[in-house]
């Protein structure tokens, strides 16, 4: 496993890569972003699919609460895959696992059946985020051992890297050595683009569809 963290800008114009994919019918990869409430998964679904950072006026909104589940689609293009068809879909649950009513829970089969990807977001500021994924990682391998096919895959995410917080290294490290269903460890900031054309690249190149 190796860990990302470069920091290069985010941009519109950033270099196109070959498309892996060379049939002209157009298919669909699912991926679940999970993670405790304010970490920004809402933002990192919209800076992909932008194809750039929050601006100064974005970055500073009051925090929004997904009430249970969004759905957003994002064209490989968007991510560099110059000559693919082919879509992500994207699904985005509430970040409070306590609710009455959770997608996790109560519509398994719609959030987590043949996901391709998980991506577990915590926030640099916010240490507790870390500890939850915990919580995260166990409620969703209890949703998709209900019925999906494929198996279980996850990428962790620190975001808010650029607020230079003293995250606890070991922590981060225990967690990755300690799910061995965790394949890659990348640092963005929705807000500077850091560490999202990484992300991009390897979503790109790794999730098959």
């Amino acid at each position: 496993m190796s860990y990302l963290t470069d920091s290069d800008t985010f941009k519109r114009d950033r270099p196109a890569m070959a498309s892996t994919h060379t049939r002209d019918r157009s298919r669909t990869a699912k991926i679940l972003i999970a993670g405790t409430g304010a970490v920004g998964k809402t933002s990192l679904v919209r800076v992909l699919k932008e194809g750039r950072p929050l601006d100064s006026a974005e970055a500073v909104l009051p925090y929004r609460r997904t009430p249970f589940l969004n759905l957003e689609t994002i064209q490989a293009k968007e991510l560099g895959a110059s000559e693919s068809q082919d879509t992500y879909l994207m699904v985005d649950v509430a970040g409070q696992l306590g609710l009455p009513i959770h997608a996790l829970r109560d519509l398994g089969n719609i959030a987590t059946r043949n996901i391709d990807l998980v991506l577990l977001v915590f926030s640099a500021d916010n240490l507790q985020s870390l500890l939850e994924l915990q919580n995260w990682i166990q409620t969703v391998k209890n949703s998709h051992a209900e019925g999906s096919t494929k198996p279980l895959r996850f990428v962790l995410l620190m975001n808010k890297c650029d607020l230079k917080r003293e995250m606890d290294r070991g922590l981060v490290e225990a967690l990755l050595k300690s799910e061995p269903k965790i394949e890659q460890y990348f640092e963005i900031s929705c807000k500077t683009g850091a560490g999202l054309q990484e992300l991009s690249s390897w979503l790109v190149l790794n999730v098959s569809i």
